[in-house]
């Protein structure tokens, strides 16, 4: 069955099959690096890269999409380029608040 999380920016659902697990931990990372948080599409492609490292070119694991599944394990992370916030669930943070999760 895997393991399984989202990410969405802007309409586009970032999708790993067993690493949802860290996903918000992934999604941290790529946001720590504070670079493009205004630009949606260079934002998301920082974000799938840090999801999927180890496994760039890879067949299966990771995909792209426009539509939201509702049958993850882990809750969708919502990132919002506009107002520089995430939502995990029904949390809110800013990007800074959520750089500093868990820290």
């Amino acid at each position: 069955m895997g393991d399984r999380g989202q990410v969405c920016i802007n309409g586009v659902y970032l999708y790993t099959h067993s690493d949802g697990y860290r996903l918000a931990a992934d999604v941290r990372r790529a946001l720590a690096r504070r670079i493009r948080w205004d630009d949606a599409e260079y934002l998301t492609r920082i974000i799938f890269d840090s999801m999927s490292e180890g496994d760039h070119g890879g067949e299966l694991g990771y995909g792209i999409g426009t539509v939201e599944h509702y049958d993850l394990n882990n809750p969708l992370i919502t990132v919002n380029t506009k107002n520089q916030t995430v939502r995990v669930g029904d949390s809110f943070y800013t990007f800074e608040e959520f750089i500093k999760v868990n820290e």
